[in-house]
């Protein structure tokens, strides 16, 4: 079943949310919590069974709290969906996290020493086929993208695509210290982060960085044992609802102090205030834009790929890696040449994921 959006409604808000696996449920079951606004949900996957299942979980949560302003229609027609809507968040990947727990192999064993940033082809698609539909429209709806944001957000950037910001990684980092910390907000709270950090690095120096109504705090990691000991797939569960407070707040029009990554395709993670579709940093003082990003560039090249310019640059394990197994990727790539990376990235995984983990090509049998 192929279902169109719902008819827009003067002074309702409209959204597409692409995707309808674990994180899709989440920010779709919490926004039917916690947004008040008046606003329509197409919900739009592969699978139309996946996408009513999203819609009935959140309507019906949503009429258990009585919220009565909310809609959720599916489909699997992305452009019927981001037709006439204020915003899209993509929530849709070609590759999974949870393979390596679920299906270990060969190819999950490469992705473990060489970074999650090898992803990055696959993670990009998803979101570049969205911002290309959003390109030429006017009015633009916002693009938010769940996608591994601290590195798709600056690919889709470099290309000329327009996003507004990420969701997740620095989004849950933050939150988490918010807890530790017993804040009731993020407005005294400014942190540097980048998708890597949500694993603690080997030294911590490496780490987060934090401030606290302008002070720096020393060995920010403390307040962030809880999450990364957590099960990562019950972290949808924070991020998800950390997603939905912060398209609620776009949709009522108030301005919210929170942190972002890849905001307008920087990347990495940062303090931002959001109103509306309009983000803006908030950078702590006597720390300015170049040395946030240059920060969150080391931290990219940790988590296993750099955008350099017009050029993917893989990082040194990433890299070293590569050499055995796809020497002609171990350089990285132009940014024009993304189709092509991820064909052959494509190869590779298929060939990867027909041996165990401890096999890779080259090594003894």
């Amino acid at each position: 079943m192929a279902a169109g959006p719902a008819a827009t409604v003067p002074g309702r808000r409209r959204i597409a949310l692409i995707g309808t696996g674990g994180l899709a449920r989440a920010v779709a079951c919490s926004l039917a919590v916690v947004c008040r606004a008046p606003l329509d949900v197409a919900v739009v996957g592969r699978r139309a069974e996946r996408a009513r299942q999203v819609c009935y979980l959140a309507a019906t949560r949503a009429a258990c709290g009585g919220a009565t302003g909310l809609r959720f229609t599916p489909g699997t027609t992305l452009a019927d969906a981001v037709d006439g809507a204020d915003g899209v968040l993509v929530l849709a990947s070609e590759h999974s996290p949870w393979e390596a727990a679920r299906a270990p192999s060969a190819w999950t064993a490469l992705l473990t020493r060489a970074g999650f940033g090898l992803t990055l082809p696959f993670q990009a698609e998803p979101a570049r086929r969205v911002a290309r539909l959003l390109a030429g429209r006017t009015p633009r709806p916002w693009l938010l993208n769940g996608c591994f944001p601290d590195a798709v957000n600056p690919l889709l950037a470099a290309l000329g695509l327009p996003v507004l910001a990420g969701i997740g990684n620095i989004a849950l980092l933050a939150a988490s210290a918010q807890a530790a910390l017993g804040l009731p907000g993020q407005s005294r709270l400014h942190m540097l982060a980048h998708h890597v950090h949500l694993h603690a690095p080997a030294a911590e120096a490496d780490d987060v960085r934090l401030w606290l109504d302008g002070a720096a705090l020393p060995a920010p990691g403390r307040l962030l044992a809880e999450q990364r000991a957590a099960e990562r797939q019950e972290l949808n569960q924070v991020t998800g609802h950390a997603a939905a407070l912060l398209v609620a707040a776009m949709a009522a029009g108030a301005p919210v102090d929170t942190h972002l990554p890849g905001p307008h395709g920087l990347p990495g993670g940062y303090p931002v205030r959001v109103h509306g579709s309009e983000v803006r940093l908030r950078l702590p003082a006597g720390l300015d834009r170049a040395a946030a990003v240059a920060f969150n560039q080391r931290a990219a090249a940790a988590d296993g790929v750099v955008l350099d310019g017009d050029r993917v640059r893989f990082g040194p394990r990433a890299a070293a890696e590569l050499d055995r197994v796809a020497p002609a990727l171990s350089g990285g790539f132009p940014i024009g040449d993304l189709d092509a990376a991820r064909a052959e990235l494509h190869v590779l995984r298929e060939r990867l994921r027909g041996r165990p983990a401890d096999r890779l090509p080259g090594t003894p049998v």
